[in-house]
């Protein structure tokens, strides 16, 4: 005769071996099918939520075989049975709460751009709802918030470097005198167009193609003159000369038709704005001016 013990441990290891590959499958199949139904159907918000979605899948299924085989076996165990229910409960809503983080973070990508911004978004709601999480559960915050408060102060003194990095790359992307896309040149000497703002270091890329790192801390307090705040056009100039007893109402004349015919040719100029002649100095063998023209954005100068 088989134990009744037996055939629970063996109806236990069957139902997870039935539940467990539902979420390959869901993930393989069905997400993709119901991703291509609500593209057609121009819901493309639940589209990019289900698209994150179905890296949780997986594991979410696995939770859900393993609790279910847990149910059958038979645990007689009574302190043991609640300390798993509790680690269940704890373990699956943390993973929703991370989920509903990322999808947030996706969310909110578009009017916070960069990186560090949606990432703060995320911790944030990971945080609080860790917090909920455990209090739900009866677990006792204040021992914990107690040594964080004190392992922090220890953290913040070996980090300080980092925390005034991460503080002013939050400063820098709440005052939005910089944004990804800009050129800029910083009073060190260093341009270049601005790729990524990260919780540590600012990337440019520069007209070479080369990236250079600038620490968050660094960029907030530089002096930095920006070639295209709000707006990519920027001014391009050359210098030239001309003889002594030169017509110069006639030499600006040809001066302006000739930087307009050139900005006609070129697709990177702005072609509605009307060319400047200043005359700036006399040399000893010319009188010296300068062309100012205009052009879409840094790269084309």
């Amino acid at each position: 005769m088989i134990p009744s013990n037996f055939m629970l441990w063996l109806k236990s290891i069957i139902s997870f071996a039935l539940i467990f590959p539902v979420g390959f499958l869901f993930k393989k199949y069905f997400a993709k099918l119901i991703q291509n139904i609500f593209a057609k159907g121009g819901l493309v918000l639940l589209g990019k939520v289900l698209a994150i979605s179905s890296s949780y899948i997986s594991f979410w299924f696995f939770l859900i075989a393993l609790y279910a085989a847990f149910l059958i076996a038979p645990v007689n165990n009574a302190s043991a049975v609640a300390v798993i229910h509790k680690l269940f409960y704890v373990v699956f809503a943390f993973s929703i709460v991370v989920f509903v983080a990322s999808v947030l973070s996706k969310v909110f990508r578009k009017s916070v751009p960069e990186k560090i911004g949606a990432n703060i978004i995320k911790f944030s709601v990971i945080f609080v709802g860790l917090i909920l999480i455990l209090n739900q559960a009866g677990i006792k915050l204040t021992p914990i918030l107690t040594a964080l408060g004190i392992g922090s102060l220890a953290v913040a003194l070996a980090l300080q470097d980092t925390l005034a990095n991460f503080f002013a790359g939050i400063n820098i992307l709440l005052s939005k005198q910089i944004a990804k896309g800009d050129y800029i040149k910083l009073d060190s000497g260093q341009e270049g167009t601005i790729i990524e703002v990260n919780w540590r270091v600012t990337l440019m890329k520069t007209i070479s193609n080369t990236v250079i790192s600038v620490p968050n801390s660094k960029l907030s307090s530089a002096i930095v003159t920006s070639f295209q705040f709000r707006k990519a056009e920027i001014s391009a100039s050359v210098n030239c000369g001309v003889a002594y007893g030169s017509d110069l109402e006639r030499v600006e004349k040809i001066a302006i038709l000739a930087a307009q015919e050139i900005m006609y040719k070129c697709e990177d100029s702005v072609k509605t704005y009307t060319p400047i002649v200043h005359f700036i100095g006399f040399e000893d063998s010319s009188i010296n001016f300068i062309l100012i023209f205009r052009v879409k954005n840094i790269y084309a100068r």
